[in-house]
Parts: structure tokens; C-alpha cells; sequence
């Protein structure tokens, strides 16, 4: 059995936490709920047929062996694109408003209106979990917890696929919903592999903070 290795003690992962994950969840959520914002024009909320992130989405998606779970999947529009390829896909979205809008749009598709935390208490798992720019509020301590329960959620050998900001150092940035962070790729390599995942495949570029990492979930982990 994989034994995990020694929990990461830098000045990264060792921050204090600032606010319990629940409330955290909730201030995101309510944030992305706000009537004053125009979160379909800022997030989308169809796949446009240029889009570049489906030239890594959707081969990821084809690889999966199993249902694949979306993990903040916002106005659904990733679940409801995998969906229509062919794929057996649902989501988890914790915004009340955000969950709405995908219910609607997607009506073939299930939503589950709950948040990473959540997932804790689920018995279910899945081949894959898409988490695109889904944990990119989360403080260093809030994101090695969801991202051990992510893994709690996928079979041996199952597939992550997620995205997020990158830059130098770990640090806050003005997002236009909410507070977020930018990881330096090999601080997020770290924290992927103690939470039960051996990275397979990762992308950043200097010009641009978007990253993405692709990880297989370590059988035998424990």
C-alpha cells in the first residue's frame, strides 16, 4: 500500500487559515450569486467551437474510464458540452445562483447543489474529476483538504484534470468574483502528490498565469 508522504511545512502550506471552509464556500458562493454581477458574460455559459481549452478538456475527457465528475462547474457549461460528446458526466456547483442557470440550461444533465466539501460525506466514486478553475479561492490549507477529498472520490488510477492560476510565488490576486491565488506549478505538484495523486502531465506558460495539471489517482494510497 502507498504510504503518504510527509505533509509540505513551508511558509506555502503552513499560512493560517483565516476563516473555517464552509463559511469560505459560502462567501465564494454568495459572491458568485450577487445579482449585481454578470456571471453568464463572465463565465460563459456555452463552449464556443473555437474555444482553445477544449483541445485539452476534451481529449482528457475521452481518456476517462468511467463517469466523470465537474467539480465547480458554474453555469454547467463543460458538463453540458461533455454531456452532448457523449460522455457521462454530472455536476456539483455550490452557488445557489450558479446551480440555476445550469439546471436550466442543461436539463438533461444532473446537478448536485453542493460544494468539494460536501463530497466528504459521498460514497460514490468516478473515473474522472474535471476541476476547472474550481478551487482557485481557496486558502493553501482549504485546497490540500479538497483536493484529498477529490481524491477520496475517484477509483485507483482514476483521472483529475484541473486548472488554475500560476505565477512565481503563492500569492492574492483582484479576481472579478472574488479574492483568488496564483501557485507556482511545483508548489501545486507537491500538494497534488500528498493528497494521493502522481501528476502525469502539466502546462503553464511564463506570458499567460492559466496553468493545468493532469493526475492519475495513486492506487494503494492510504
Amino acid at each position: 500500500m502507498t504510504q503518504r508522504p510527509e505533509a509540505p511545512t513551508d511558509a506555502v502550506f503552513t499560512a493560517a487559515r483565516t476563516s473555517d471552509p464552509v463559511a469560505s464556500i459560502n462567501r465564494v458562493a454568495d459572491a458568485y450569486g450577487s445579482p449585481e454581477v454578470d456571471i453568464e458574460g463572465i463565465l460563459g455559459a456555452e463552449i464556443s467551437p473555437d474555444d482553445p481549452d477544449r483541445a485539452v478538456i476534451e481529449p482528457w475527457a475521452a481518456a476517462v474510464d468511467g463517469p466523470i465528475l465537474d467539480v465547480g462547474a458554474g453555469t454547467g457549461r463543460w458538463t453540458g458540452h461533455l454531456a452532448r460528446l457523449g460522455h457521462t458526466v454530472e455536476g456539483l456547483e455550490p452557488s445557489d445562483r450558479l446551480i440555476t442557470i445550469a439546471r436550466a440550461r442543461h436539463p438533461a444533465v444532473v446537478f448536485h447543489h453542493d460544494s468539494i466539501e460536501d463530497l466528504a460525506r459521498c460514497e460514490t466514486r468516478w473515473g474522472g474529476i474535471l476541476a476547472w478553475y474550481s478551487t482557485i479561492h481557496m486558502s493553501s490549507e482549504e485546497l490540500l483538504h479538497a483536493l484529498a477529498t477529490l481524491r477520496t472520490r475517484l477509483g485507483d488510477g482514476g483521472s483529475l484534470l484541473m486548472s488554475f492560476f500560476a505565477g512565481p510565488r503563492r500569492e492574492a490576486f483582484d479576481h472579478p468574483i472574488a479574492a483568488a491565488y496564483r501557485w507556482p506549478m511545483n508548489k501545486m505538484v507537491e500538494a497534488l502528490t500528498y493528497a494521493g495523486f502522481e501528476v502525469i502531465g502539466q502546462r503553464s506558460n511564463p506570458r499567460t498565469p492559466h496553468a493545468y495539471i493532469t493526475a492519475r489517482a495513486t492506487p494503494g494510497f492510504s
